[in-house]
């Protein structure tokens, strides 16, 4: 897989296109701030990357599509991501289209969604040979993990500020989750791992788990047998106590097992039963209701003589006002003379002009006998008025009485109820319970006779025999020296390179640390680790001399990588003023020499390689070596850019 373009579109369709050529050496040259850098991130997005990581300015304000055309082993494939929504920075669009000749690229008009980013990569990578692969990480503790183009596109990328990093060796390899799945599939791209290795060790993890439980049941029955008979006496004894059977005569273990499955199922016995449990219960309770029939009646009857007293007196209340009325009526008018209690009779007056009289007018008279006997009544009804109101008090009392015996009476018998329902459901509870009990023992009662306890033999054993054929072709130390072989095979590169380069510390050997992501020499004075090793010149040499080894590892074992390599600003640590970066030609003998050793590297590379492998540079560089002019595919100087003039404008 080799780029053969990075076509952009702007809101007008208008296209920008950049042609490479795949097998070759491809150099960018230019000032800076024309945009080479840029056509790493286009790279990186149009392969399945969420987020867009290209500069704000010029490129994200005019480009609304960005779009590469790849040559594939069997024809092209061109890839179409629209630019993310404003105020986004990701998006999961994406358009894919493979054919046999795809060099003419569609309008504006003509683009469209058809697919994601995640769906795009699994389909590139496909092509390109990454089978499916499941990278088991040991004892490391992370998840097992599929080895996808997302991860080979890591070794295909360094940006400006990873190619001289002194700690991150890889393309991205700072943020989170990366460096492991770094780790984790590099032994897959160099082909250390079997194809089938990762569905082996799934294959041998269900084998141990399915191991584990035929010798659980194994172990189980096995038990069971030693302690079945004891446990379905003991579970007959308490279905009997709990009426789930009658008592019958047991003889062996086939009768109580067929016993025991029908009191399973069947209802229990159905027995007459008293209102509560027992004789002196039963007497309680016919003597407290009766006690409270009797109270009820006493009350009753209180209650009647207490009305009757009520009604009496209210009577005697209504005659006595009555009287009261009248006689006060016939003394304010002072027509009847009142009979003193003591003395002689006063002679009567007349009652218009009150003048004696000699002789008693008959009606005074009468109205006066009268009056007098309705004095002595009101009288005779105030002397019996203490005497009803003590009555009605000891009505009240015997009420109250009454009412206090009744309650503690219905009191008693509601225990009593309460008592007898808790009974008959803690039977009902005890019932279901035993069922259960019953339902556990009588599953295991198959599992201890001996044809069953010798196929759970016989299953525990072909368990472990799968285990130990598993175990027996994964072998953890055959795996360790495939891929310590491999290592071997790229450091060996590494350190021809990197003598070409003529880093320091590499007249020992060079080696990829792969458990720490790193560069390692090995010196008289012991390894010494890239972070170690100083200046920008031999950082920037050594990520060149694994990168390289890497691929020429990759395409020489044909492993399933994509065949290119992007590199920015290789030699950025020799242009250091700006006379140097707008001629393209570093001032120094000593930069002039370290550019030159760096891009012959490359170009030989290629030469060897070719045209297995591409590798596009873009750099400051613009060298009057044959070779190198040869090389250069595109020079924006003198005004051109990545994005048109007339684009801004």
């Amino acid at each position: 897989m080799q780029l053969l373009s990075v076509i952009l579109y702007n809101a007008q369709g208008a296209i920008r296109r950049v042609d490479f050529r795949p097998g070759r050496l491809n150099i960018v040259t230019g000032e800076s701030r024309t945009g080479k850098g840029a056509l790493l991130t286009i790279v990186d997005y149009c392969l399945g990357r969420k987020s867009i990581q290209v500069p704000e300015g010029p490129i994200t304000d005019t480009v609304v599509w960005y779009a590469t055309l790849w040559q594939l082993d069997e024809g092209q494939v061109f890839i179409a991501r629209p630019a993310p929504a404003a105020g986004k920075a990701s998006s999961q669009q994406a358009m894919l289209e493979f054919g046999n000749d795809l060099r003419q690229p569609p309008a504006l008009e003509d683009l469209v969604v058809n697919t994601n980013a995640a769906t795009l990569r699994t389909q590139i990578g496909r092509r390109i040979g990454i089978e499916e692969n499941i990278t088991d990480p040991g004892a490391s503790g992370r998840a097992p993990l599929e080895a996808t183009l997302a991860h080979a596109v890591l070794l295909c990328l360094q940006s400006q500020n990873e190619i001289a990093s002194s700690t991150a060796l890889f393309h991205r390899q700072g943020e989170r989750g990366i460096a492991d799945s770094l780790r984790d599939t590099i032994p897959y791209f160099l082909g250390a791992v079997p194809q089938d290795q990762a569905i082996k060790r799934a294959q041998l993890r269900g084998a141990k788990h399915a191991l584990q439980r035929a010798e659980a049941a194994l172990r189980g029955a096995e038990l069971a047998a030693q302690t079945i008979d004891v446990e379905l006496r003991a579970l007959y004894s308490e279905a009997r106590a709990v009426g789930l059977i009658a008592e019958q005569e047991i003889t062996d273990r086939l009768t109580l097992v067929r016993v025991l499955q029908g009191a399973r199922v069947a209802p229990p016995p159905q027995q007459p039963r008293p209102a509560v449990d027992d004789i002196a219960q039963q007497d309680q309770y016919i003597a407290l209701e009766r006690q409270a029939q009797t109270l009820r009646a006493d009350l009753g009857r209180v209650m009647a003589d207490r009305a009757l007293l009520l009604d009496h007196r209210d009577g005697e209340t209504d005659y006595e006002e009555a009287l009261q009325l009248q006689a006060g009526r016939l003394a304010s008018l002072g027509l009847i003379d009142v009979v003193p209690e003591s003395g002689p009779l006063v002679s009567p007056a007349c009652p218009v002009c009150g003048h004696e009289t000699e002789h008693a007018d008959p009606t005074p008279a009468a109205l006066r006998s009268s009056l007098t006997l309705l004095q002595a009544q009101l009288e005779n009804l105030a002397e019996a008025r203490p005497s009803q109101r003590s009555a009605l008090i000891a009505l009240d009392g015997q009420a109250s009485s009454l009412r206090d015996q009744l309650a503690s009476t219905e009191a008693a018998l509601t225990a009593l109820r309460t008592a007898n329902r808790v009974i008959d459901l803690t039977s009902a509870d005890g019932r279901d319970f035993t069922r259960g009990r019953i339902d556990a023992i009588l599953s295991r009662v198959d599992s201890t006779d001996d044809t069953e306890l010798q196929r759970l033999r016989a299953a525990a054993e072909s368990a472990a025999a799968t285990v130990a054929a598993l175990e027996a072709e994964l072998n953890d130390d055959e795996d360790r020296e495939q891929l310590t072989s491999r290592l071997l095979l790229v450091g060996q590169d590494m350190t021809a390179y990197a003598d070409r380069l003529e880093l320091e510390h590499s007249e020992g050997s060079v080696r990829l640390d792969l458990a720490r992501l790193t560069v390692v020499t090995d010196t008289e004075r012991g390894p010494i680790r890239l972070e170690r090793i100083g200046s920008a010149a031999n950082w920037i040499g050594y990520h060149l001399a694994t990168h390289l080894a890497l691929h020429r590892y990759f395409t020489r074992q044909n492993r399933p990588v994509p065949r290119f390599l992007i590199l920015d600003q290789p030699t950025q640590a020799h242009y250091p003023s700006d006379m140097s970066l707008q001629s393209g030609v570093p001032e120094g003998d000593a930069d002039r020499g370290a550019v030159l050793r760096t891009f012959r590297l490359l170009y030989d590379v290629i030469q060897e390689l070719s045209p297995g492998l591409q590798i596009i540079v873009g750099d400051h560089a613009n060298l009057p070596e044959p070779w190198f002019r040869d090389s250069v595919e595109h020079n924006w100087r003198g005004g051109t850019k990545l994005i048109p003039a007339d684009w801004l404008s």
